[in-house]
């Protein structure tokens, strides 16, 4: 009887162990390398769809999948140089580093379900908002990838801070974007497509020939030279100052 106890005891261990770990945090070294090698990871284990990933050196995508992401300050995350790759991030991404294309090799693309909080250079082609659930974005620095689309317009994108686009075409997909209170938007070049933009009592600027195309806003005030291609609503106090 003690045996049979011990074992079950055993077995209790061994499962409480192994789900503690199907949530670990998973660190690159600080040389890096491509996301599919074991000698990239400290403990010389690939991270998987439900570990947490810190980037703490130069790591080359080649089709990933994890839970949450941090790049530190000295880590870079770029798709591997020979082709195009998705990272697909299903919690949310802090960026303290560098997010980018290989450097004039093809396209790093990234679905992202959770948060996105920039701190850095974010400059890969596609991000892809994916969640079901409203999304927040915190931007220090501006984002200058090329497209950032939002693929579940069901949900929300909240502006937790002042956002500053450079050279991005940001299409809502009919979704819409919240600027919180006296919240600024900037987005220079390029343009902002189809969707709605609220806010109470935000400010928009368009910058070096920026364009809005069929976008309805809610509260918003225009600042500057307003370009417009086809189809802006101003509702519910919207001024163009």
């Amino acid at each position: 009887m003690k045996r049979r106890n011990l074992i079950a005891l055993s077995l209790v261990i061994l499962f409480a162990a192994s789900f503690t770990n199907l949530n670990a945090q998973i660190e690159s070294t600080t040389g890096g390398g491509a996301w599919n090698d074991t000698l990239t990871w400290a403990g010389w284990k690939i991270p998987g769809v439900l570990d947490d990933v810190v980037i703490l050196g130069p790591v080359d995508v080649t089709g990933a999948e994890c839970k949450n992401l941090m790049v530190q300050p000295q880590g870079i995350l770029q798709n591997r140089s020979y082709t195009n790759y998705t990272l697909r991030v299903h919690g949310s991404i802090t960026n303290n580093g560098i997010i980018r294309n290989y450097p004039e090799r093809h396209n790093l693309y990234i679905t992202v379900d959770g948060d996105i909080f920039n701190n850095g250079e974010w400059s890969n082609s596609y991000t892809y908002l994916t969640g079901s659930a409203d999304q927040n974005l915190s931007f220090t620095h501006e984002f200058s990838g090329y497209r950032l689309e939002d693929s579940d317009p069901e949900s929300a994108i909240i502006a937790s801070s002042d956002l500053n686009f450079k050279g991005t075409k940001i299409d809502l997909k009919g979704g819409s974007l919240v600027l919180t209170q006296g919240g600024k938007l900037y987005i220079d070049g390029e343009w902002l497509f189809n969707g709605n933009i609220l806010g109470d009592g935000g400010e928009i600027y368009l910058l070096n020939n920026a364009f809005l195309e069929r976008v309805t806003f809610g509260n918003i005030t225009l600042k500057g030279i307003v370009n417009v291609f086809s189809s802006v609503v101003l509702e519910e106090e919207s001024v163009v100052e």
